[in-house]
């Protein structure tokens, strides 16, 4: 699943692309992509609209337009984004956003995980699914979200990736901060201390910004928008690596399974 650098990298593509575009027909191929309202519903209300903005929340993008709607897109596992002047539109199409620019902005997505929900300026961020979001590392609150972690008998990791505590973080990018702040992924969330929490907040916001600069990390099947790779992956310094040597210690890192998620690290330097 795209984590917070992945989907940074496709909100700004789009934005490099689409922006100030109009909406002029929307084809739905598949509805159930469409959540809460129905199909007809969703296609009126974008109609006809201008992209005045794209960004991101969390994992989450957000699509502003003119009339003060908000269309939420959650790529989940596969989802993908391509702008198409003419000929063949991708593999697993479900959604095609037609341009007055003669573009169609294509969303494919293999495993039909992923989300549209339409949302209004004035409460986007107050009802689900982003009210339930807590901040990125970057924007998180130590003292807070220490204490909350105090009343947590999880797993550090499993806390990690509970995005009403922190948003962004995914298996990978967990796994590289918990690394880089010598902490093992096992560990009581509820043991953490302030400063530890401090330095895997800051790990997590320059690892994730790294990543972002170099376009994400393409490990399975992760691309941005019009099927563009990243190369984070290339720098990975845990992640995938089991058998590899630890770059700090050169004992071998382990996988293990914390919560059900592959797990990668070093049991030397992560206590």
């Amino acid at each position: 699943m795209p984590e917070l650098p992945e989907v940074r990298v496709v909100a700004k593509s789009l934005k490099n692309a689409i922006l100030n575009k109009t909406i002029i027909d929307i084809d739905i191929i598949n509805t159930k992509f469409i959540k809460e309202i129905d199909s007809f519903t969703f296609k009126k209300a974008i109609i006809n609209q201008k992209i005045i903005d794209i960004t991101n929340r969390g994992k989450f993008l957000l699509f502003f337009l003119s009339n003060n709607n908000i269309i939420l897109s959650h790529l989940r596992m596969e989802g993908k984004y391509a702008t198409i002047k003419k000929g063949n539109f991708p593999k697993h199409t479900y959604l095609v956003f037609k341009l007055d620019n003669d573009e169609s902005l294509c969303y494919s997505d293999s495993r039909m995980f992923g989300t549209f929900h339409l949302r209004n300026i004035d409460n986007y961020n107050k009802i689900l699914p982003l009210s339930k979001l807590a901040k990125i590392p970057a924007e998180t609150n130590l003292n807070e979200l220490h204490f909350k972690l105090l009343k947590k008998n999880i797993a550090i990791k499993t806390a990690l990736l509970d995005q009403s505590l922190v948003v962004g973080l995914g298996n990978i990018y967990v796994n590289e901060a918990l690394w880089a702040s010598k902490i093992n992924p096992n560990r009581k969330a509820k043991n953490i201390s302030k400063e530890e929490l401090k330095n895997i907040l800051d790990n997590s916001t320059r690892i994730m910004d790294e990543s972002t600069i170099l376009g994400g990390s393409t490990i399975s099947s992760y691309q941005s928008l019009n099927f563009q790779e990243g190369s984070y992956q290339n720098f990975l310094k845990v992640h995938n690596k089991e058998g590899g040597k630890c770059l700090k210690c050169d004992n071998l890192i382990i996988k293990i399974k914390v919560n059900g998620r592959g797990t990668y690290y070093c049991s030397y330097c992560q206590k």
